[in-house]
């Protein structure tokens, strides 16, 4: 005769008893919060190129590719300075330049307002970036 309640799907790997699997698990589970963390960075920034750069959204994650591979950086990092940049907070000059480059790249007509995508032949020269930009916040993309 088989019990009412039903069998569960997932049978727990630990037990008070085992500390070496409690730790594993620990730190899966640390794993996990942290991919999950650096994916709602990367989405959060990506929205915010997406506003303030004119672009689509899709574009705006190739824009934080773009960038983080240029950089040799996680996009997550790249990801938490456009956060920063856009609340106000001093970012790298060279994550700044480099923002600024591939936004001109994935800009209609390569200037810095458009209403939709598409990616533009980057302009010959890049915008100058002021010196002590560490010292003075940056406002806007």
């Amino acid at each position: 005769m088989r019990s009412s309640t039903p069998e569960p799907r997932f049978v727990k790997l630990s037990s008070a008893t085992d500390p070496v699997t409690d730790e594993l698990e620990r730190s899966e589970h640390a794993r996990l919060r942290r991919a999950l963390a650096a994916r709602a960075t990367i989405n959060m920034a990506e929205g915010a190129l997406a506003v303030l750069g004119h672009l689509p959204i899709e574009e705006a994650g190739l824009v934080l590719a773009d960038v983080a591979r240029r950089l040799r950086v996680d996009a997550h990092l790249v990801a938490e300075h456009v956060l920063n940049l856009v609340q106000g907070i001093a970012v790298p000059d060279a994550v700044y330049g480099e923002l600024h480059r591939v936004l001109d790249e994935y800009r209609p007509d390569g200037r810095d307002a458009g209403g939709g995508g598409g990616r533009a032949r980057p302009r010959a020269r890049p915008p100058p970036t002021p010196p002590n930009s560490r010292e003075t916040p940056r406002r806007g993309c």
